[in-house]
Parts: structure tokens; sequence; C-alpha cells
């Protein structure tokens, strides 16, 4: 059987992709770093667990560590409970505590205040993105989660 693999071409540069047509030992074009966040914890407040498991393995591959939570009461329990949680990834659309009112009860705990708290959610309208800030969130980032627009938003928010 055929490898065709180097079949299809980049589409930017007409170059097929998986071969250099440079001289041999070219590196590839670097990517733009990705920001590093080593030993920093986070916390994902969401109760779709394969939708947790993907962004979890994307944000620690960039070094963070990552806190589950499948529900708002166990979200606020968290960040009670942990110190070291530095931001708290919130998707809005939770059965009983919804994200609005989880934000909300965060913000009255001690150290809820300063805790960074990102919308991660479907709920993707102006309308929605207005209600997750009114309801204490810092950021709405919508899903399907860009990867590289989360750590962006994340490296603001943490210092």
């Amino acid at each position: 059987m055929a490898d065709h693999s180097d079949s299809r071409c980049d589409t930017t540069s007409g170059a097929p992709r998986g071969r250099s047509d440079g001289p041999a030992g070219a590196t590839k074009p670097k990517q733009p770093a990705q920001p590093a966040f080593e030993g920093q914890r986070v916390l994902i407040v969401d109760d779709d667990a394969r939708g947790v498991y993907a962004l979890s393995s994307a944000l620690a591959v960039r070094g963070l560590s990552v806190v589950y939570a499948a529900t708002g009461l166990d979200g606020i329990e968290a960040v009670r409970r942990d110190p070291t949680i530095r931001a708290v990834l919130l998707e809005v659309a939770l059965p009983g505590l919804d994200g609005y009112a989880t934000a909300a009860r965060i913000r009255e705990l001690e150290r809820g205040g300063d805790t960074p708290i990102v919308a991660v959610t479907f709920e993707a309208s102006a309308a929605d993105r207005a209600k997750c800030l009114a309801a204490g969130m810092d950021v709405h980032v919508p899903k399907p989660v860009d990867v590289g627009h989360l750590l962006r938003v994340l490296r603001t928010l943490i210092p």
C-alpha cells in the first residue's frame, strides 16, 4: 500500500507537508512559543468529562496542573479548600448550581475575590458574555476552545 501522506499540500505555501525541500538537516519553521505555566494550578468546573479530559490534556502539556470539579458546589469547595488554585475555568451550563451562581459564590469566599474566573462555555452570544461578566467572571472564552487563545488569556490573569 502506498503512503500518500506526503501528497497533501500546505495551503499557505503549496509545499508538500511532511517534506523538507531545503538542505539536509534543515529544521522546520518554529511554532510560536506558548506560555509556560510550570507548577501553576487551575480548576476546571464542568460536567462534561470528555471535554474536561481534552482541555486538561492540552493544559498539562503547557505545565499547568489541573483540578476538576463536576458541579458548581464542588468547584466552590475546591477554591475554598485549595489556596494553590490560580484560576477557575468555569462552564456556565452546569446542572444544579449554574456557572453564574457558582462564580458569584466563589467571589464571596475570602480568597475568591482575587481568583481569576474564566467562563469556558458554548454560551457565546454577546448577552451571554455580558451576563458572565456581570456574575463576576473575568473573561469569556467560547467553546470549542482555542487553546492558544485560552493560554494567552491565562497568561494575563496569572501573574
